[in-house]
């Protein structure tokens, strides 16, 4: 039965009465809570031992939004708590906030929809890229291609996040680089910690260190854009001017925006690069099996070297060979976690608890549980849709049982349309420019970061210009 709690407003001599009548309703909840929430700060708690939550249930009961006012003031980007007759409530502000997926939106459809405008300035980095880092060997010459290819990453994909300026900088490319290692090591560091320090360790970790940097770095280039913005002079679409056009007010701030910018750096950069240089490993195992096979699609549909997005759509051989590298290379060892809002039968009868995450067993929905099964053949995807009579074949970015590398249903990766044009891009010029093989002796060698596999960073091919 809900209490009727609005006489108590408008005469405050009840209000009195019911603070003092109920504060130890208040005392209990605050101390079952305690250990869960002991590390979020109570707003107009004063500085009386245990008597907090009284305080503060008064002054909530008086006036609730000056009390979540002052809440916000204090702490503009974090969470702090109230308390109420009945109980603490935590309330999330600023940063929390963050979290709003608004920027899925921008990602599923402008991203999207944006990948031909991107691509020419994409291509003229990549280019550059190539001729700084590798250039046209005449003969073998040994090249460290994932250092090469994170740095090609990096750089293509921040011109469509927020053009030269971030694309051009190499300290902030090193720091959203370093941003995923960094967020993940904090993770793991705040984690262990009782509930009491973490809000105190967060300053000392090394994410927000990363971020602040990045502040210093790109704050004032941020400013200039929302300045821009405010004064109706875009002259630019990007993500950051997506971002800046899509987000609440109370997030249109260079913090907000260098915090939200960093997100696409963790998703965009890494697993692009582990993809792509899985699929370059693929291929310097076997290039007498696809090199020149590929590369007769990519220069029949591309003469020029120039493409586009309808270009890269039409090299059916090369799709069917990254999706055949994400089958038998997956990036996960399991896959589209799910997390139990409460508990959950399956039809076996199998009870998973409130609380607990539930995987996919990638091996097996990947069909590579067996010997045979894990046999890489590049173009299974096309020669399969070639004998199916006209069945359509399965594209790299299509989802399902069989391949989850993006996900699948609602949750899908969003991005993954703009992530396979850049993947391909980058492919089909390596193969245009360059013959590749394994150093003799060598074979790329599996590595795992808890559930997730990696390839081997630090392994050199043998690379020439092409010669045929």
């Amino acid at each position: 039965m809900a209490l009727d709690l609005g006489p108590l407003v408008t005469h405050p001599p009840l209000l009195l009465a019911a603070s003092v009548l109920l504060s130890p309703l208040v005392q209990i909840r605050a101390c079952l809570r305690s250990r869960r929430t002991s590390h979020i700060p109570g707003i107009c708690y004063g500085s009386l031992p245990l008597l907090g939550p009284w305080i503060g249930a008064y002054h909530f009961l008086r006036d609730p939004e000056a009390v979540l006012r002052e809440g916000h003031a204090q702490h503009p980007t974090g969470c702090f708590k109230v308390a109420t007759l009945t109980d603490e409530i935590i309330i999330a502000s600023g940063q929390e906030k963050f979290l709003e997926p608004y920027h899925i939106a921008l990602v599923r459809g402008k991203l999207t929809q944006g990948v031909g405008k991107f691509l020419p300035d994409m291509q003229v980095e990549a280019d550059r890229l190539l001729r700084e880092k590798i250039g046209e060997p005449e003969g073998w010459e040994e090249v460290g291609i994932h250092e090469v290819m994170i740095n090609t990453i990096a750089t293509t994909v921040n011109m469509a996040l927020g053009g030269t300026r971030l694309a051009h900088d190499q300290a902030y490319l090193k720091e959203a680089i370093q941003y995923t290692f960094d967020m993940m090591f904090s993770a793991e560091l705040v984690r262990s910690l009782p509930a009491w320090a973490k809000e105190l360790a967060m300053p000392f970790t090394p994410v927000y260190q990363n971020k602040k940097r990045c502040e210093k770095m790109v704050g004032e280039y941020i400013e200039e854009r929302l300045k821009a913005t405010e004064d109706g002079k875009v002259d630019t679409q990007d993500m950051l001017q997506w971002l800046i056009d899509a987000a609440p007010p109370e997030e249109r701030t260079m913090v907000q925006l260098n915090e939200r910018l960093l997100s696409f750096q963790v998703a965009a950069i890494h697993t692009t690069t582990v993809t792509l240089t899985t699929a370059i490993y693929a291929l310097c195992a076997q290039p007498e099996l696809y090199l020149e096979t590929l590369r007769a699609e990519i220069r029949q549909h591309c003469p020029d070297g120039r493409f586009t997005k309808e270009t890269l759509d039409r090299l059916t051989k090369v799709d069917s060979f990254l999706r055949e590298c994400g089958r038998t290379g997956p990036i996960g060892t399991v896959a589209s976690g799910r997390y139990a809002r409460s508990d959950f039968h399956f039809n076996d009868g199998t009870l998973i608890p409130q609380g607990c995450m539930v995987f996919g067993n990638t091996p097996v929905l990947h069909r590579i549980a067996s010997e045979e099964e894990a046999r890489f053949d590049g173009f299974r995807s096309s020669r399969l849709a070639a004998e199916g009579e006209g069945k359509k074949q399965p594209q790299l970015v299509s989802t399902g049982g069989d391949n989850l590398n993006f996900g699948h249903g609602r949750h899908a990766c969003p991005g993954r349309f703009f992530a396979a044009a850049e993947v391909k891009l980058i492919l089909a010029k390596l193969i245009l420019r360059y013959d590749m093989e394994l150093i003799p002796g060598t074979k790329p060698m599996r590595m795992y970061i808890g559930t997730t596999k990696i390839p081997e960073t630090k392994l050199k091919i043998r690379m020439r210009a092409a010669t045929s």
